[in-house]
């Protein structure tokens, strides 16, 4: 990469960086985008140059998420069983939300955020993957398809995520989900 790729990329890092600290100080909805860019120290112009809106520092959670579930999860399912590879990409899906941070996933957990639902992102794509070669094995309930069995679990997830916040972080959200997944897969394990 030459020096001035590299600049671009810390500069869109450093508009990022500041945007998720002023969310968590005053909430997505009130977060300006002056005030990022004052954060930041670049010009509004600047964060045009990488962001065509407030909510494409959303899409960039999203997809700075797809990229943690495409180079490290996916390679960290190595279990032989599909129940333990579920569970253990929901543990994954915990410590990344815990990675994340409370006040910014409390952001993220609102009715007007329907980026949760949206379709093609590879988080879903890979634990459809899952599922698709766990039910092809005979070890998973074909009751329903891999995209059913998908939405099912993101709902446990998205629900256990929305307890975690509503408590204010106070538990270990992946030893949870790992007991809860651990008890919610048997209902499709053949």
């Amino acid at each position: 990469m030459t020096n001035r790729q590299l600049q671009a990329i810390e500069t869109k890092n450093r508009i990022y960086q500041a945007a998720i600290k002023l969310m968590e100080q005053q909430g997505f909805q009130d977060m300006k985008i002056e005030e990022v860019c004052k954060l930041a120290g670049v010009s509004v112009g600047s964060f045009y140059n990488y962001f065509k809106s407030k909510n494409e520092i959303l899409m960039e959670i999203y997809k700075r998420a797809d990229h943690y579930f495409e180079s490290v999860v996916a390679q960290d399912l190595t279990e032989d069983r599909t129940a333990d590879k579920i569970i253990t990409y929901f543990v994954h899906y915990a410590a990344y939300n815990e990675m994340t941070g409370l006040e910014t996933v409390k952001q993220l957990f609102h009715p007007s955020n329907k980026l949760f639902v949206s379709k093609g992102r590879f988080m879903q794509a890979l634990l459809m993957q899952v599922i698709k070669e766990g039910q092809e094995k005979g070890e998973i309930s074909t009751e329903l398809s891999p995209e059913d069995m998908t939405e099912f679990f993101f709902i446990a997830a998205r629900g256990i995520s929305y307890d975690w916040c509503s408590r204010e972080g106070a538990y270990d959200q992946k030893a949870y989900v790992k007991d809860y997944f651990s008890r919610l897969i048997r209902l499709f394990v053949l």
